[in-house]
């Protein structure tokens, strides 16, 4: 018997050897073109488990002891923090296969510290990417200042599996996303959300969040938020469980677009992933992204709770960020209550808008009615929408949702002040085809999806009195005597500058006839001559002079605008120095540039921009494929019938739903995604609460109020044990209980 237990022994420890992971050493290092040749060195690498470092001469053998503490590193801790985001994502994700056999199974991942060489090549320097070496093992190419904690490993390190899974998942022209236009933003946007399933504090931070605030209206495969278009995924994994995010990567077709994956994966229709969607971009009203990043171990925190608390920081620290988190409505000439989004604010592809409504209903039960129509004829072929109400608590938490829309039509929601303190409109694009669109292809070639509303008890954002008008901004300051807007005590702003009722300074030097006007914000730099801020546009620390404008949704840091340069639609400048007549635009992000033009792209090969090529409005790359629209009459806006302040309940002579035969659960049995479906007859209260076999709870699945209609709420619980559940559902005075089976 000791003799078998020393065989077994033996044959284990064998085995265990034979599974560790060795070194491969890549093609590329013996050829003298290639930047490693001759440059790697055994005396220089670092090895743990999964991962090994090499580094230049330049630093030594002892990185952790060189002079420059900018290139200074500890092999170890490196490499220790690279393992936690690998057990994460392949040891209790599986996001990737491990098996022995497989290349990931069999080599070590190849970290190259950059900038760490004695040489001039500037292929040796780099701060953080990630590819892969002889078509066989992922790679990762960092700086040192990258590795000073796990935000760009984890990052970076996912950028090598995504690279796995062209490699052994998902190998093949077109395949695993790789090596075509449309699907290539969703490699940033992914390894920001896989950086959150190893460091939830960084399910958001405030480097994308500021940036998406300001573009959720672009479509979602846009280059200008690429890096932060991960929030549907935290939909989907708390949907689908994380397990469908692998298999969008390893069972991706060719040349496939991420949101037509989900599509055939889910088998839907177009209007049925439009209507999928929809549950991600009314989210945004709260972030309600409830999926917990590890129950085992936390069952508090959630990704929605990360993103809500970046947010408030952004508020209360960077509120220049917040000039486009709502979408401001052009009111229709002649009206009072009627509508639409101009060219700088209407949704594309799957992009939305997020508007506020102020009720003037009084009373605790505040109704408001809207009537939505679409204009489709600017894309005849692919118009579409969804839209709906949310409102939330004072906390920022998601409180209701309404019933979905997808038609022109009417709809009334009302709001609880004694629960809730603020009623949203959501406006979703919802494409009836899919289109692709190749990367930077620029403003005039993105489909936009513009819309109309007539809104009764209610104003839209930017149409409350001027006092209230992004009051959180309002400390510390006075109105202006020239037009009446808010300046703050920090900032000098001349008597002859024209200060408009809902424009804020909130800081810098504003001299001459200058004007800031309409929702505009100045928050620091120096603005004289007959220079002019307007519509919601924003300027930070910049210099404007002479006759120059900024407008629109233009967002001007740093830099100047002088001459008669006009910075407008939804662009984005950082530093630059604009002059002449140089016109910026559509979601152009260009550098300095006076000569005379029109730039309403971001400078990239295949739109045949460069930056500051002097091409002028009536060039190819600018010419606007969406059609021109004219404002509805107000006959065709007009409500059925006069909306009123009156909340109606179920008449008393009316049929209500039976309450067991409106109530379904599904599928039953179930092997993770679990739908419950019934019907409110009135506004109340829903509590739904997960029991196991023995009554012992597991979960409250919801606890709020919802409005009349029909109900769907999707529940995955593919974490659970196989077995059967209990589900104790409570609408007002009734309790009904369900069971299902979890296979």
């Amino acid at each position: 018997m000791k003799k078998l237990l020393l065989l077994v022994v033996v044959f284990l420890s064998s085995y265990f050897a034979i599974a560790q992971k060795t070194l491969f050493t890549p093609t590329e290092w013996s050829d003298p073109n290639n930047e490693f040749y001759n440059k790697v060195s055994n005396t220089r690498k670092y090895e743990s488990t999964n991962f090994v470092l090499y580094w230049g001469d330049k630093v030594g053998t002892n990185p952790a002891a060189y002079a420059d503490a900018a290139l200074r590193f500890t092999p170890k801790s490196v490499a220790d923090t690279l393992e936690t985001s690998f057990k994460r994502y392949i040891t209790d994700l599986h996001f990737v296969n491990n098996a022995p056999t497989t290349n990931f199974g069999k080599y070590k991942i190849i970290i190259m510290m950059m900038n760490t060489w004695n040489s001039t090549d500037p292929r040796l320097e780099a701060f953080a990417q990630a590819s892969s070496f002889s078509n066989t093992i992922g790679a990762m190419f960092v700086h040192p200042e990258a590795t000073r904690d796990g935000g760009a490993l984890s990052h970076e390190f996912a950028h090598t599996l995504q690279m796995m899974m062209s490699i052994q998942e998902n190998p093949g022209a077109g395949r695993a996303f790789a090596g075509y236009d449309w699907a290539s933003p969703f490699y940033e946007g992914h390894a920001n959300f896989m950086r959150a399933q190893a460091y939830p504090q960084w399910a958001e931070i405030d480097g994308t969040l500021t940036r998406w605030i300001q573009t959720k209206h672009f479509m979602w495969s846009s280059n200008r938020h690429h890096y932060t278009n991960f929030h549907l995924m935290y939909y989907v994994q708390e949907k689908e469980g994380f397990d469908f995010t692998r298999r969008m990567w390893a069972e991706s077709m060719n040349e496939e677009h991420p949101l037509e994956t989900i599509k055939r994966l889910k088998g839907f229709t177009q209007d049925q992933l439009d209507d999928y969607l929809w549950g991600y971009a009314q989210r945004q009203a709260a972030f309600d992204y409830p999926i917990q990043w590890n129950s085992q171990i936390n069952t508090t925190s959630n990704f929605g709770k990360t993103i809500r608390n970046v947010y408030n920081a952004i508020k209360t620290n960077m509120p220049r960020y917040m000039s486009r988190q709502y979408t401001l409505l052009t009111k229709v000439t002649g009206t009072t209550d009627q509508y639409y989004t101009n060219n700088d604010w209407a949704p594309q592809d799957y992009g939305m808008n997020l508007i506020p409504l102020y009720p003037t209903c009084t009373g605790t039960q505040k109704k408001v009615t809207i009537k939505f129509k679409g204009h489709s004829e600017v894309n005849a072929t692919q118009a579409g929408w969804r839209y709906g109400f949310v409102t939330t608590k004072t906390d920022g938490t998601i409180s209701r949702y309404s019933p979905m829309y997808k038609t022109d039509g009417e709809a009334s929601f009302t709001l609880n002040t004694s629960t809730e303190a603020n009623i949203y409109l959501v406006v979703f694009a919802a494409p009836k085809v899919h289109v692709n669109y190749n990367m930077d292809v620029g403003y005039p070639k993105q489909r936009r999806y513009p819309y109309e509303l007539k809104i009764a008890n209610a104003t839209p954002e930017g149409f409350q009195p001027a006092a209230d008008f992004r009051s959180f901004l309002k400390t510390n300051g006075h109105l202006h005597t020239n037009g009446g807007g808010w300046v703050s005590n920090n900032a000098t702003v001349a008597s002859t500058v024209y200060v408009g009722p809902y424009a804020i300074v909130r800081g810098g030097t504003i001299s001459g006839n200058a004007r800031i006007d309409d929702y505009a914000m100045v928050d620091g730099g120096t603005i004289n001559g007959n220079a002019i801020v307007r519509g919601n546009a924003c300027v930070y620390n910049a210099t404007l002079s002479n006759s120059a404008i900024v407008e629109g949704n233009a967002w001007m840091e740093g830099g100047s605008v002088k001459n008669t340069a006009n910075i407008k639609g939804n662009a984005m400048l950082f530093a630059g120095d604009f002059g002449s007549s140089v016109v910026v635009g559509g979601d152009a992000e260009i550098g300095s540039c006076s000569t005379p033009g029109v730039y309403l792209q971001f400078p990239y090969w295949r739109n045949g921009r460069d930056n500051c090529d002097g091409k002028g409005a009536g060039d190819t790359s600018n010419i606007d494929i969406n059609a021109t629209f004219t404002n509805f009459t107000a006959a065709q806006m007009a409500f059925s019938t006069t909306p009123n302040c009156t909340v109606t309940t179920l008449s008393a002579n009316k049929v209500a739903a039976d309450p067991e035969t409106d109530l379904n659960v599904f599928p039953n049995p179930t092997k993770g995604n679990l739908n419950i479906s019934f019907v409110q007859t009135e506004q109340q209260k829903v509590t739904i609460a997960l029991f196991d076999i023995n009554g012992q709870k597991i979960a409250t699945i919801t606890d709020k109020v919802y409005e009349a209609g029909k109900i769907d709420i999707a529940y995955n619980c593919s974490y659970l044990l196989k077995g059967v559940y209990l589900l104790n559902i409570q609408r007002g005075s009734e309790i009904i209980s369900k069971s299902f089976l979890k296979e």
